[in-house]
């Protein structure tokens, strides 16, 4: 393991309050792609960090250890708590979503890794060569948003430059993933706040993609969780002045009873979904609710937030 590698798995130990393992396993099959590693919570609490292909081990781990890093330091993270109705749309919005905001963390996984030389040429060479093997070449329209995604990880992990082989491959899917990947270039990315703000914009953007592709928007704003990034003077205001509580038209995924989602006022993104009891959903109930102190309603329902 390469020192640096090393010195972030130290790190990682340090903010985990139980027993963390890295378990590396597989043959090396030449090709990195994002599916040759995994966390896995033992009962005891233990964190298990498997890389299962031994094809570049200190690109591999350092990479899910930036990942589980970034949330850790209270990074947004990406939540579901709503149901359409339809398990297989449900399944689809949360693999788009879900690659829309690894994609905004890999550009910052990618810097770190790159600022500790763990970018090589042959490094580079593997995760061309996972790619090419994964995402077919524009034979027809039924892939076109995968490989948008796919283009879209893939212009993060080469700032933007592709070789002339792989943007000829494309010429539909690339411009589009090019759109998406030039407005997250664009954002700051290197703290909570700024990551949370890319990835608002970044879901919206993909929503407009498709829209001109022909499919449905995604509707992510409203049905993907992405946790708050509070000052100290929002968590003092009450909830209304910050967030509008939406009496959704999605299931809340723990109760199966209508949704209620906390939508910023600010950006209009889904930031959590309050289990209300069907007695708290009054219109006097609801007035209450919205003059008590957003940091008593974070605290009250457990909720994921961070503070700037």
């Amino acid at each position: 393991m390469q020192e640096d590698v090393e010195t972030l798995l130290n790190e990682v130990k340090e903010h985990y309050d139980h027993p963390l393992e890295v378990d590396i396993s597989g043959e090396a099959s030449g090709v990195l792609t994002h599916d040759q590693s995994h966390q896995q919570l033992k009962k005891d609490g233990t964190l298990v960090v498997a890389v299962t292909d031994t094809t570049n081990v200190d690109y591999t781990l350092s990479h899910e250890l930036l990942h589980l890093l970034f949330q850790m330091k209270g990074y947004p993270q990406l939540q579901f708590h709503l149901l359409s109705g339809d398990p297989q749309v449900d399944d689809q919005l949360y693999a788009t979503s879900t690659s829309l905001y690894n994609a905004a963390v890999h550009m910052l996984v990618v810097a770190w890794q790159r600022d500790h030389n763990l970018l090589t040429d042959a490094a580079v060479a593997q995760v061309l060569a996972g790619f090419k093997q994964n995402v077919p070449s524009e034979a027809d329209d039924q892939l076109v948003i995968y490989r948008v995604l796919s283009l879209l990880d893939l212009l993060g992990f080469l700032n933007g430059e592709l070789p002339a082989e792989l943007a000829n491959a494309y010429p539909q899917a690339l411009p589009l993933a090019r759109e998406l990947y030039d407005l997250l270039d664009a954002q700051k990315l290197d703290s909570p706040f700024g990551l949370r703000r890319a990835v608002v914009h970044l879901l919206a953007r993909f929503d407009t993609v498709i829209e001109r592709l022909g499919y449905q928007p995604t509707n992510d704003a409203e049905f993907a969780t992405l946790t708050p990034v509070l000052s100290h003077r929002q968590l003092r205001l009450t909830l209304d002045q910050v967030f509008m509580i939406k009496h959704s038209g999605y299931r809340d995924r723990e109760t199966k009873e209508p949704a209620y989602v906390a939508m910023g006022r600010s950006d209009e993104q889904n930031a959590f979904v309050l289990p209300l009891p069907e007695k708290e959903t009054t219109p006097e109930a609801f007035q209450q609710l919205y003059q008590q102190s957003l940091n008593d309603i974070l605290t009250q329902y457990r909720l994921d937030y961070t503070i700037r």
